[in-house]
């Protein structure tokens, strides 16, 4: 009678070492899902971020390509505006020098 007692009692005792083994089992399981949810997740969104981001970087090449073709097109280059400041130069200095003779 003793010896089933103390193997009942054994028993109890390795049902909970049991349980507590397959608690911290199951609790160490959840922590590594919950982990690999959130880091992939976190991967996810710094994809789509990375793609947002390079697609926003070709849009804006695609305007300031626009907006140099515009002004390219449409108003004149350095070395025009460097020729034209020479000429308007050279005219204002005859204007004078025919003014001053006038004079």
């Amino acid at each position: 009678m003793i010896n089933e007692k103390l193997k009942m009692s054994n028993n109890k005792t390795i049902s909970k070492v049991q349980i507590l083994q397959f608690l911290m089992a199951f609790f160490f399981t959840a922590l590594g899902v919950l982990a690999a949810y959130y880091g992939t997740i976190s991967g996810i969104k710094l994809d789509l971020s990375k793609k947002a981001e390079t697609e926003m970087v070709n849009q804006l090449d695609k305007k300031l390509t626009k907006i140099e073709m515009i002004l390219n097109d449409n108003f004149m280059t350095k070395k025009e505006f460097q020729e034209l400041k020479e000429d308007l130069d050279k005219r204002l200095t005859k204007i004078e020098y025919r003014l001053k003779i006038k004079q």
